[in-house]
């Protein structure tokens, strides 16, 4: 038996009283395979004993009489049943009925301590906020957040009962420190993304007809949030992919993505993949603090191009002048580019 075992969550996931987010956190721990093996023992001891009543007076103390006292009758069996059943997987489920009946007295004080939560005052929240530079965060429990520019992040100062909630606006990259009982989840603008332990990246900036998660490692849920009743799940995603979702008009697709190319921009690289050259002097006004002008006709021309931290403006604007033969001229506060051509 793992030290790891959820006992609560397996409880409550057979007393059929998950959360979506517990739910999920169950369907990956049964991933593994000798979870699964352990899971179907528990799940056929859970079948031949007893549900408690839901009643005060339930407790670990009379769950585990009522499992000795049927130990004790299956110890009296005969002789020829004992050897119909061989010895060791009749200990294996009795340890399994023990753990179920361990689980389901705290599974019990769960419920009770998270009704006792909902009349408790509101948790006290931290605000964090990027403007034109990017902001990095540790969280509570040691997850590491990149806030990109113009962007906001809410949290608790103290992640409570049994989910860690974040509120974003804008773009974040977020390293979250796994913990497959309590999810991890980014409310954004009409999406959620919850996860047990991963990389991954959110953009949802509001005003914008789209927002993307996409993921560097580990798995992560995305669901639609709507105005009443639980979220409604789009899909899980996996290592390298990309959701896109058009918030307007309620489009999603999913792109394929190099590890590399996700939110390049919190180890202050710069990297374009099909950008048109609009796009690309944008990223570069706001990098470089220079206003930049186009006297040209490239600004719909596409870029593909990658830049380190250090790259300097002059670096960047030598190497895609070469690619697509335009002039530029570096001003004190303006920079001017002339002529060029599509490839």
């Amino acid at each position: 038996m793992s030290d790891h075992t959820p006992w609560p969550l397996i409880a409550k996931y057979l007393a059929g009283e998950c959360s979506p987010e517990e739910k999920l956190a169950m369907e990956w721990w049964l991933e593994e395979y000798d979870n699964m093996l352990l899971f179907r023992q528990i799940e056929a001891a859970w079948k031949q004993e007893k549900h408690p009543e839901n009643d005060p007076a339930f407790n670990l103390e009379s769950g585990l009489s009522k499992l000795h006292a049927r130990m004790a009758e299956q110890d009296d069996a005969s002789e020829q049943e004992a050897q119909e059943r061989p010895r060791y997987f009749k200990i294996s489920s009795w340890m399994a009925a023990a753990g179920i009946l361990l689980a389901t007295g705290l599974g019990y004080f769960l419920v009770n301590k998270e009704q006792n939560a909902r009349n408790m005052p509101r948790v006290a929240m931290e605000t964090r906020i990027s403007a034109k530079d990017i902001v990095s965060v540790e969280l509570p429990d040691g997850t590491q957040v990149w806030l990109n520019k113009n962007s906001k992040l809410e949290y608790p100062k103290a992640f409570e009962g049994d989910e860690r909630q974040v509120y974003l606006q804008g773009e974040a990259f977020f390293e979250v420190v796994p913990n497959p009982e309590k999810p991890f989840i980014v409310k954004s603008d009409r999406i959620s993304t919850r996860v047990l332990g991963t990389s991954f990246d959110v953009k949802a900036y509001n005003g914008d007809e789209t927002a993307s998660v996409s993921v560097a490692t580990g798995k992560v849920e995305v669901s639609k949030e709507i105005e009443e009743g639980e979220p409604v799940r789009i899909t899980q995603l996996t290592p390298e992919q990309e959701l896109v979702i058009n918030t307007e008009k309620d489009e999603t697709y999913i792109n394929i993505v190099s590890v590399a190319n996700i939110a390049p921009w919190h180890l202050g690289q710069l990297v374009f993949r099909d950008n048109t050259y609009d796009e690309v002097m944008q990223s570069l006004q706001e990098r470089f603090g220079k206003r930049i002008v186009f006297k040209s006709s490239i600004g719909k021309c596409r870029v593909m191009a990658s830049f380190n931290s250090n790259a300097s403006l002059n670096d960047v604007l030598k190497l895609l002048s070469m690619s697509n033969s335009f002039d530029y001229v570096i001003g004190k506060e303006v920079v001017t580019i002339t002529g060029g051509t599509c490839h």
